[in-house]
């Protein structure tokens, strides 16, 4: 929707507007990891999963980049982890940027976490400030710098001691409107503490506060809050319709149903977007709204994306069907992914495709206005990778073979058929043969290119997908189908709903799962069409069959006399209610929905599902309910839809919502389909067998020491990182933490050396800082509060604050009793409470 009233929470107050030359004062540096780093593995760069791409590196030497953004006229502009603002060209005409203009040469944490490109002049976000740079003397180099907006933060909340006080717990995304404003979204700042508990237990967050959410900065200076349940919205975007969009990360770790999966967002006015969730006692009155898309498996990290053009300034990159796609970067395990979208009147859907493998952290993304895709990403291990001092790269994606086919559509013929549809005619002598160089492979877990990850975050969740069972499902033949433009694989049986990965030839890789529609369409004269539809709704049935030749038949029959009918299952389980990471577990029970799903056309239909509550509205509108939906137990229907028709629209809404939705594709499922086993959720820890619990509780508040720093199940203090999440986490990055703890540098619990004018020296990590004071939390627990009129120096520390040798200082039983207790709850004997402090 395009923004216009404001609704009933909005907040209304001014920020300062200025047209500012000087720099504004920035917060005490985080410092990181600094060189030398380790050597970036060989062949770490794109992997495209299909041909008639070509892949070059700009052959530049820049420090790790956050974000990347394109002129009109072809400049590109790059903003730095470190703080620092570039400006790249080509120079030579070979169509690489590889000249560099660094027009903001001043290194500091106080680095941009969004930036656009609106009239040809570079924006930024920073700490609580939009800036902008000019180019004053018209050399095409920006050399003048302005505030544009600044003082949109809330000053109680910049210092309460309940939230964090990180770069990210500020304003980080940015988007320019169609409607002149300027749109910024606020961090969370409570990702360890969702609902802003302070040390008396009062629980402070509301939608109404302004972390977590969406800002419009009017031209005239004006601040509207437009909605809440935010995390930490890495880009925001605005489509060809004026719908805004924005990319949001994971959050389970924390919360165990607190955006359990990486997602792409319709971010509208009065919506709240499901961190912290609801609860019963903390937050019982708001719906968390479902994302647009989820992107699977857990921890992907979702950053910088783009719609695709052609729109002013912006070419199209890729063949024409990916016209306005969204291109999504995955940091944490390096992938981009295609998602297409589809404005249903109830909503948009979506489904994606996974086109490229990157051995590196994907940041950010930019298409240029010849339809290239820059792609800029850090070095180093996730989450944090090497920091802002770490070596940048920056790939260029350019759609060079435009006569190679391109795949369009995967989908399930049948138990024994996959269908791959592509956007133009095959070769038959070049696919001759094609089956013995395809394999595919099943599995809850699996995505297309698997063998190409190389880098994974360390938690416990990831190690556990890798233990899944994958299955090779055979591949007995394959032919071209009767439209010339399709390859139709036989296989050996497959119903079980997981993913399905096709590796073809060693150059092409897809995925599907068995999500979708079986559609027979009979005319009046005899005429037949069967196959398959990605989505009962017209609307996103057409949009994601767009350029396959086969479905191309079916919309044509569809305007003639005759029947359309459809045959699916459908999975209407937690339809409004977050799902749960696996293996935690909430503190209450949701309380069950009755959901409701509205199919209505603009002819007649027949609706039919057998044990559903089915009522008839008029000759074209039905509606199926269910109540208390289960897990794995799905709704068998079928619908019957007289042609000629235009339209078939599908929403639902549900006990706890009366608002229209859109089904996500995966809430179809084909005929055939049949729930899979569950998967494998214990979780085995070898390394600590025969730990003890107790003990290593009693360790970590004695003899080890990590109370002094760290608070975890309630005990300790917080100098360093808070542990709540290490539960989470994998043993070998647990230990890698304890053995070398300067290896990677929580941006969290940097050490400072605050150096005062009478030459003493204060030494921890940064709490709080406001114009005139600066606190320091020092190992004990102690906040010094320091008066910056007092201080001659504030240098960050080149190494952790957390000592070398902890694991030589305890005996190899000791450190197996801490790693117990730091990575496993407490079975308490039955009938006998967990102790005090022990995770619930």
């Amino acid at each position: 929707m395009r923004f216009t009233p404001l609704f009933a929470l909005a907040l209304a107050l001014p920020c300062a507007l200025a047209l500012a030359a000087e720099l504004p004062i920035p917060p005490v540096p985080d410092k990181q990891p600094a060189p030398p780093f380790p050597q970036t593995p060989p062949g770490a760069g794109v992997r495209m999963l299909m041909p008639g791409f070509t892949v070059r590196e700009l052959p530049v030497k820049l420090t790790s980049l956050n974000n990347v953004e394109y002129a009109p006229d072809g400049r590109l502009f790059a903003g730095g982890y470190d703080g620092r603002f570039h400006l790249l060209r080509d120079s030579d005409g070979d169509g690489l940027e590889d000249k560099v203009d660094t027009f903001s040469p001043e290194p500091g944490a106080n680095y941009p976490l969004g930036m656009i490109v609106k009239d040809g002049v570079p924006y930024a976000v920073l700490s609580d400030e939009v800036v902008r740079w000019r180019d004053a003397n018209g050399d095409g180099v920006p050399d003048t710098r302005e505030t544009v907006a600044k003082g949109f933060d809330d000053a109680e909340l910049m210092n309460a001691p309940y939230l964090n006080h990180r770069r990210v717990d500020s304003s980080m995304a940015l988007a320019a409107g169609p409607d002149g404003a300027l749109y910024v979204t606020m961090g969370n700042a409570g990702y360890n503490n969702a609902y802003w508990h302070d040390k008396q237990g009062v629980a402070h967050y509301s939608p109404e506060k302004r972390r977590g959410c969406l800002l419009r900065i009017l031209p005239g200076g004006k601040v509207e809050q437009l909605c809440s349940g935010l995390r930490y919205i890495m880009s925001l975007q605005f489509n060809r319709r004026g719908d805004l969009f924005g990319t949001d990360q994971e959050g389970a770790t924390w919360v165990p149903n607190g955006n359990p999966l990486d997602e792409l967002l319709h971010i509208e006015a009065g919506r709240h977007y499901g961190f912290p969730p609801r609860h019963p006692r903390w937050l019982p009155n708001v719906v968390d709204e479902p994302s647009v898309f989820d992107y699977g498996p857990q921890h992907e990290s979702t950053c910088g994306f783009r719609f695709n053009g052609p729109s002013p300034g912006r070419g199209r990159f890729g063949p024409e069907f990916w016209s306005d796609d969204a291109i999504v970067t995955g940091a944490s395990r390096g992938k981009l992914w295609r998602t297409k979208l589809a404005k249903t009147a109830a909503g948009y859907v979506a489904r994606t495709d996974l086109f490229a493998r990157i051995g590196l952290m994907a940041v950010d993304c930019a298409i240029s206005p010849a339809g290239d895709l820059v792609v800029c990403c850090h070095t180093g291990a996730p989450d944090w990778g090497n920091g802002p001092k770490g070596e940048g790269r920056i790939f260029k994606i350019s759609y060079t073979d435009k006569t190679v086919p391109q795949p369009v559509l995967t989908w399930p013929a049948s138990e024994t058929e996959t269908v791959v549809a592509f956007d133009r005619p095959l070769d038959a002598a070049a696919w001759s043969g094609t089956a013995k160089t395809t394999a595919i492979e099943a599995g809850h877990c699996v995505s297309a290119a698997d063998r190409l990850e190389t880098i994974r975050p360390g938690y416990a969740v990831v190690k556990m997908q890798l233990r899944q069972p994958r299955a090779a499902i055979a591949v007995q033949g394959a032919r071209l189908g009767e439209d010339g433009r399709s390859v139709i694989f036989e296989t050996a049986p497959r119903v079980n709903s997981v993913n399905y990965a096709l590796s073809i030839g060693g150059t092409l890789d897809l995925a599907h799962d068995l999500s979708g529609v079986a559609a027979e369409w009979s005319g009046a004269c005899g005429e037949r069409w069967k196959g398959w539809l990605p989505h009962p709704d017209f609307i996103a049935a057409r949009e994601f069959t767009r350029a396959s030749s086969a479905h191309d038949v079916l919309w044509r029959n569809i305007a003639t006399p005759g029947a359309l009918t459809l045959r699916c299952q459908l999975d209407l389980w937690q339809m409004l209610i977050p799902a749960t990471q696996p293996t935690s577990k909430l503190d209450y029970t949701p309380e069950p929905e009755t959901v409701t799903v509205v199919w209505k056309s603009d002819a007649a239909l027949q609706l039919d599902a057998p044990g559903a509550q089915v009522e008839r509205i008029s000759e074209r509108e039905s509606r199926l309910t269910v109540a208390a939906p289960r897990e794995n137990h799905w709704q068998p229907l079928s619908v019957t839809v007289a042609t000629p028709a235009r339209t078939l629209d599908v929403s639902f809404f549900t006990t706890r919502d009366a608002r229209p939705r859109a089904l996500p594709v995966r809430r179809f499922l084909v005929p055939f389909a049949q729930p899979a086993s569950p998967d494998d959720l214990t979780r085995t820890i070898p390394e600590i067998a025969g730990g003890n619990w107790s003990a290593g509780r009693a360790l970590f508040n004695g003899k080890a020491a990590c109370a002094t720093c760290h608070q975890f199940r309630g005990e300790g203090v917080r100098v360093g990182p808070e542990l709540g999440n290490l539960i989470h986490r994998d043993y070998a990055s647990v230990l890698k933490d304890i053995v070398d703890p300067n290896a990677i540098i929580n941006p969290d619990a940097v050490g400072y050396m605050v150096t005062m004018r009478d030459g003493s020296a204060i030494i921890g990590t940064r709490f709080a800082e406001t114009d005139a004071e600066l606190q320091i939390a020092q190992p004990g627990g102690a906040v010094a509060k320091i008066k910056k009129s007092d201080i001659t120096k504030t240098e960050p520390m080149s190494v952790s604050l957390m000592p070398l040798g902890l694991d030589k200082a305890l005996t190899k039983e000791e450190l197996r009793d801490l790693m117990t207790y730091l990575l496993t709850e407490e079975v308490a004997p039955a009938g006998k409470p967990a102790p005090q402090g022990a995770a619930k």
